[in-house]
């Protein structure tokens, strides 16, 4: 199995959850990370979040684009003003391969406010790029000291059958 994790990181915390989840995926498969880096990074969190809310995009540095030779995809941001950091918006309208892949969203989260609609917004750009199988993680601030409670939940989506997922979704 290989697995591609791309994430953004303004303040460390993202990158901290991303720590925790390397460790639990480089057991599990093949695995490669990247963290997105802006050209042109905006250094205040005002500025930032203005640019999260309008849904704008940001030059970055080259990463992967093509998801197409990986078998599970996940994407990390951090939540700014309902929505994802710009380099996030950048990387989801230029990513390819994802047709009929199992995508998981990683959002860390200070207030919780917005994670629906983030995680909304997210699931629709992937949808739209033939992502199949798209789960969430929530990682508030207010677990980010709990690792048990961070690997788990990575943990419980890996070892979901999505067939499982489905048929208990039509019989519920």
């Amino acid at each position: 199995m290989k697995t591609l994790l791309t994430y953004y990181s303004y303040s460390g915390i993202t990158e901290k959850v991303v720590g925790m989840f390397k460790e639990v995926l480089e057991k599990r498969s093949e695995l490669m990370v990247q963290r997105l880096k802006p050209k042109k990074e905006v250094t205040s969190f005002f500025g930032q979040c203005i640019a999260a809310r309008a849904k704008k995009e940001c030059a970055i540095e080259e990463v992967t684009l093509d998801a197409g030779g990986y078998d599970t995809i996940i994407i990390g941001s951090p939540v700014w003003a309902f929505a994802p950091a710009p380099a996030i918006n950048t990387y989801l309208a230029k990513v390819t391969g994802l047709s009929d892949k199992k995508v998981i969203v990683l959002l860390t989260s200070g207030s919780g406010m917005g994670v629906k609609v983030c995680f909304k917004y997210i699931n629709n750009i992937l949808s739209s790029k033939g992502a199949s199988d798209i789960s969430e993680i929530n990682i508030p601030n207010s677990r980010m000291q709990d690792r048990d409670f961070i690997i788990s939940s990575l943990e419980k989506i890996l070892e979901q059958d999505p067939r499982k997922v489905e048929l208990k979704i039509r019989e519920g």
